[in-house]
């Protein structure tokens, strides 16, 4: 699985949560109202996966989601009108989050995790993908 972004989407940012079947699922998890989706795509497939989540999440002037990708060490937060390119290193992460802040996430739901392979295994208990 050499060059697979791993992806969390949550149900709730999407317009249409039934683009969710043009991407590859590995897990899915409720946590309270949320709906984590765990889903893994190619390199080759990134931009147009992340313009296809983009068209689809919900208006960022209405409710303000994320979902994040990443391929040690490289992670990718998608809000609806904003790409950011970070790193897995939280000293990157300034931009993303004063973004996110602004626009009403609190901090404390900007921690991108998962953001390992390792992580998101055991957050979706997912040990044999």
């Amino acid at each position: 699985m050499k060059n697979e972004y791993w992806g969390i989407v949550i149900d709730r940012s999407l317009r249409d949560d039934q683009i969710l079947g043009n991407l590859n699922v590995i897990a899915k998890r409720q946590v309270g109202t949320w709906g984590f989706v765990l889903v893994s795509i190619g390199s080759d497939m990134l931009a147009a996966t992340l313009a296809m989540l983009q068209d689809n999440m919900i208006d960022i002037h209405d409710d303000c989601w994320y979902a994040h990708f990443f391929l040690d060490p490289e992670l990718i937060i998608v809000y609806q009108d904003r790409v950011f390119a970070v790193t897995v290193d939280r000293s990157t992460w300034t931009e993303p989050i004063e973004y996110g802040i602004a626009h009403g996430i609190p901090m404390k739901q900007l921690d991108f995790h998962p953001r390992t392979v390792m992580d998101a295994r055991s957050f979706f208990n997912a040990t044999g993908t």
